[in-house]
């Protein structure tokens, strides 16, 4: 299921199963938005800290136990069942969850097309919490290794990507790290940019300008609530990078993102990239 366990196609899936293995998920608050994941007394839960064994969701049968261990062990006990349809209803659920994701991120698919010929198997991307990650990114962004999606899953904690990007090129300086946030998430953060700054990081980092706290500024027009307090107010982000010292430039348009990217990762210091978002976000702000 992984990020997509609100979708509707998975939802059904799920609702439709004898039982629903569960391993190592925190069962984020992030993962109940659109309401309970209803499990009842189908959930089987694999954890190896046993006070998140019950987290958000009381499971049925708790294995407390490593993942790779509990997995290998219950491979080994299960019988082989052929099931002609397997292959056809594993597709379809694919084939769903991809159009529920691509229409949930539809604002954002533009950008993913243009980042995904950059994506490969060195590539490591440090994502934010935002909407060109959470809707956009997610669940229409493949990446090629395990790792290859840094993300402060569960919390939504805002400024986690540039810092996450820092670590990432700090720790693999054979992998190419990219870091995706937003205008309003990148201000917890900014000063980092002087640290990659120094460290002369080959590090993009696409800041997605939706002119503020977007994901909030929806949230207050939907419950009719007086819009305040989510704009930013147009900053010069790409001036604030050059003047901490990596390059900055503005990007005009989704397509031109890949060429941007692939320069940025041959260059001698860190590029900020900012692109402005074409979404409910902007259009109300």
């Amino acid at each position: 299921m992984g990020a997509g366990v609100h979708h509707p196609s998975v939802r059904a899936v799920r609702g439709a199963a004898d039982c629903v293995v569960a391993i190592g998920t925190e069962f984020a608050p992030s993962d109940f938005r659109y309401g309970p994941v209803e499990l009842d007394h189908k959930l089987i839960r694999i954890d190896v800290d046993p006070t998140s064994m019950t987290t958000n969701a009381d499971p049925a049968i708790r294995l407390l136990c490593d993942a790779g261990t509990a997995v290998s062990q219950l491979l080994d006990a299960t019988k082989t069942r052929e099931d002609p349809s397997a292959h056809e209803r594993a597709a379809s659920l694919r084939r769903g969850l991809r159009a529920d994701a691509a229409a949930e991120g539809a604002p954002w698919l533009d950008m993913m097309a243009a980042i995904a010929p950059v994506v490969d198997e060195s590539t490591v991307i440090a994502g934010d919490s935002t909407m060109a990650c959470y809707y956009g990114a997610l669940s229409n962004l493949t990446v090629h290794r395990p790792g290859g999606f840094l993300y402060p899953t569960g919390q939504g904690t805002l400024g986690y990507g540039l810092p996450a990007a820092i670590g990432a090129s700090v720790a693999d300086p054979d992998a190419r790290v990219l870091a995706i946030l937003g205008d309003g998430g990148v201000m917890f953060t900014l000063p980092e940019l002087a640290t990659a700054a120094q460290l002369r990081l080959p590090l993009p980092i696409v800041v997605v300008d939706n002119g503020g706290h977007g994901e909030i500024r929806n949230e207050m027009a939907d419950r009719g609530d007086t819009v305040h307090s989510v704009a930013l107010g147009g900053i010069d982000f790409p001036a604030v990078a050059r003047a901490i010292g990596c390059h900055g430039r503005a990007i005009e348009s989704p397509a031109a993102l890949t060429d941007a990217i692939t320069a940025a990762f041959d260059a001698d210091r860190p590029t900020l990239l900012h692109i402005r978002e074409n979404s409910r976000a902007t259009q109300q702000g």
